[in-house]
């Protein structure tokens, strides 16, 4: 138990390391949105609808459900796809703020989609995702930063499975302007690769933008956040931008209830 939590989403697209307390539940929904590719036109939107559950002292498990619908077309031809899948979140911290100066969560996240492109058959991506959460207090009551580390092992299909990886590192400054009400700042670097280590790179980019949190009542949260991409390459591919394995904008808004 934390002498001062700090709201896991006050930090936008990178993630505090509270965990729920033991026993404690509360479900959230969060809408995802990416825009913009190199060839033709994509937006993608997502729905992640969860429950997370204080399991055990410093454990926290989120089943999860999740859906995605794209929008694309290149050359006049449209390739529009729908994904639907499930998922589940496990969380156990391994350091508190109070005790160490730094809380630290490690966090394990399988999950599968199932995907029906437009005029073609639909097939299965496996996902795996091995996380580290890290934060601390900097002014109490006032300034809050976070670490993120992430690495997904992505399996799709059809068989025989393609593999690859993205890493991913991001930090985070957040402000508490007044009670319960939060804004940040945060960078975030993204490296894909074509297997599940990191070699065969394809591509990378770097992601900045804004957040917003707010702790409407004592149960009910809302928060948002943007993300653009404002550096990146992709391998073979021109420009200063990597538009091939990223989107250029990113949008995240979370509305989270707890018991």
């Amino acid at each position: 138990t934390e002498s001062e939590g700090i709201p896991i989403d006050a930090f936008g697209f990178t993630t505090g390391s509270d965990v729920a307390d033991d026993g404690s539940f509360g479900p959230s929904l969060a809408y995802g949105g990416a825009y913009c590719t190199r060839a033709g036109n994509s937006n993608g939107h997502g729905l992640n609808l969860q429950g997370s559950y204080g399991l055990f002292p410093c454990f926290e498990i989120g089943p999860y459900l999740l859906g995605n619908i794209t929008s694309a077309s290149a050359g006049g031809v449209g390739a529009d796809s729908r994904a639907f899948g499930a998922g589940v979140e496990m969380k156990y911290r391994l350091l508190g703020r109070d005790m160490h100066g730094l809380g630290l969560t490690l966090v394990i996240d399988p999950s599968l989609n199932r995907t029906n492109p437009d005029g073609a058959g639909s097939f299965t991506t496996y996902n795996t995702g091995i996380r580290l959460f890290a934060d601390k207090t900097l002014i109490p009551n006032t300034l809050y930063a976070a670490l993120n580390l992430s690495q997904d092992l992505t399996w799709t299909g059809p068989s025989p499975y393609q593999r690859s990886s993205t890493f991913t590192v991001g930090g985070s400054l957040a402000w508490q302007v007044s009670d319960g009400f939060y804004l940040s700042g945060e960078v975030r670097h993204m490296r894909a690769h074509s297997e599940l280590g990191f070699g065969k790179e394809a591509g990378y980019a770097t992601f900045a933008g804004p957040g917003v949190f707010w702790q409407a009542t004592k149960q009910l949260a809302l928060s948002a956040a943007y993300n653009i991409q404002v550096a990146g390459r992709s391998r073979g591919e021109p420009g200063n931008l990597d538009l091939t394995n990223f989107s250029q904008h990113l949008v995240k808004v979370k509305l989270g209830y707890s018991f």
